[in-house]
């Protein structure tokens, strides 16, 4: 199981495609391990794709929290040195995006490209509120409540109706998350705020967003592309926040062509 040692925090990571090729880093969704994108770096083979469990999640180690964006982007900071990528391009999905941003923005040099996916640039009201509804359901019920009171928050409404019997698989993956390991994810995000960040970022980034995502409505991803000084919106109709999974193929080809794109 290939791990490296992060300021005293063992994170576990896979690389996966071309070694020889342009290394392309993903970064997790708030509860998501590696696993989440194993559809995704198959069709990226001819690049050098690493992803890796942040602080908390999947089989990196599980220190006490919180575990703030900040952290986690001084993590990948460390991961990308230990691993001798000095420049990739990076795609942060939902949490990971805000980490993400919060590394493009600090470290410009290290960033080719960037795509934001069903994103925040900072914890509003809202989002808090969610979270902390999280936080109770998971008080009470554990992991499996706490994915119960999640479902309607991270998919569409045609997801739900044409795969509804998906979920009890997805159900059964999400009991064997680490409770407090969750809580220490979910105070990291609440403390989130990136929009003085924003303007710093030089990479050529896009922002992508389902139309239904009704954790990190379209809104938080006009806010976000309209302080990126080189960035693009793009909105795919009928997704969810789970736009990566419910739309694997429309959110691949968006990421290619993107990438496809030559870097000013």
């Amino acid at each position: 199981m290939p791990t490296l040692t992060v300021d005293g925090v063992e994170l576990y990571y896979e690389i996966h495609g071309d070694d020889a090729a342009a290394p392309l880093v993903f970064v997790n969704g708030i509860f998501q391990d590696t696993t989440g994108w194993s559809l995704h770096v198959r069709r990226f083979a001819d690049r050098r794709c690493l992803v890796y469990d942040c602080r908390g999640q999947g089989r990196s180690a599980k220190p006490a929290g919180p575990h703030r964006i900040e952290q986690h982007s001084n993590d990948l900071l460390s991961l990308l040195d230990a691993l001798r990528i000095d420049r990739a391009d990076v795609v942060g999905l939902s949490n990971g995006g805000a980490v993400a941003m919060t590394f493009a923005a600090t470290n410009p040099a290290r960033i080719a490209r960037l795509v934001l996916v069903d994103t925040y640039a900072y914890a509003d009201a809202a989002l808090r509120a969610k979270l902390r509804s999280w936080e109770a359901a998971l008080d009470v019920g554990g992991p499996g409540l706490r994915f119960d009171v999640a479902v309607p928050w991270n998919f569409s409404r045609a997801f739900l109706e044409q795969h509804a019997r998906d979920l009890p698989l997805l159900r059964q993956i999400a009991l064997a998350l680490d409770a407090d390991a969750m809580r220490a994810l979910m105070a990291g995000s609440s403390a989130h705020d990136a929009r003085t960040l924003l303007p710093r970022i030089t990479a050529r980034t896009l922002v992508l967003v389902g139309a239904e995502d009704v954790l990190a409505p379209p809104w938080t991803a006009r806010e976000i592309a309209d302080a990126i000084p080189n960035a693009d919106l793009q909105m795919i109709a009928g997704a969810g926040h789970a736009m990566a999974i419910e739309r694997l193929d429309e959110f691949c080809d968006a990421l290619r062509r993107f990438f496809d794109r030559e870097v000013h």
